[in-house]
């Protein structure tokens, strides 16, 4: 039977075409990954138009038609299919975007699929990402270890993420948690107080590695940039 392959980042996506091309996940598999990071933005919206006026605010590198186009490609292929294999992590844009995927499955009432689960902490705690595997061998002990699961289950933790609907949603201390725009605002400005000539870039880097170092977690760089051009223009 033809299964659907998904993930939700474009690395994992390229790795398990590559493992595809070695014949260690089958030739007929279709692969697809979810485009939108469900880590930002509302989530509490009636259409995609809505999803997109707000990540438009957040000033986010989108390309928005192919955010459209992918999912759309997403629906239909999740209809089409019968088994779906996700693979997912405890990183923050990983973890929503598979309770996303199971809150959608159950609003179409697609009940009927057969659903596998690759959890990367099933290998390495929570500590990578599903792009930060070795591949082959961590991507075929996963196959191996995946569990068939009830999406039904898991969609009371999206229906909070919903009702919530923060701006941000983070991992910390090994929690997907809500947070405001402005969470990062004082470890920016500490840094700034420290080195008042740093660079942008330079200020951006070191925040993405403090909060991974503290979280085995990432966060789009560009939320950070627009963050400090915001903090410099209005502080």
């Amino acid at each position: 039977m033809i299964m659907l392959e998904l993930c939700f980042d474009i690395n994992t996506y390229h790795i398990l075409k590559i493992l595809q091309a070695e014949n260690v996940i089958d030739s007929f598999h279709r692969i697809i990954y979810l485009y939108d990071d469900l880590s930002i933005g509302s989530l509490n919206v009636k259409n995609l138009e809505e999803r997109i006026t707000s990540l438009q605010k957040l000033k986010v590198n989108y390309d928005f038609h192919r955010m459209i186009q992918n999912y759309k490609d997403i629906l239909s292929q999740l209809k089409n299919h019968q088994q779906i294999r996700i693979w997912t992590s405890s990183y923050a844009h990983e973890k929503i975007g598979f309770y996303m995927i199971c809150y959608i499955l159950c609003q179409l009432k697609l009940y009927d699929k057969q659903i596998y689960l690759c959890q990367s902490a099933k290998l390495h705690n929570n500590k990578y990402a599903t792009m930060f595997l070795t591949a082959p061998d961590d991507f075929v002990t996963l196959m191996k270890k995946a569990e068939i699961i009830d999406p039904s289950q898991y969609i009371k933790f999206a229906e909070k993420l919903i009702q919530e609907n923060t701006p941000l949603r983070l991992k910390i201390n090994n929690e997907i948690v809500s947070e405001q725009i402005d969470y990062f605002d004082n470890m920016i400005l500490s840094y700034k107080k420290q080195c008042p000539n740093i660079s942008d870039q330079d200020l951006c880097s070191h925040i993405l590695f403090d909060y991974h170092k503290q979280n085995d977690a990432l966060i789009r760089d560009d939320m950070i940039l627009n963050r400090i051009k915001y903090l410099k223009n209005n502080h």
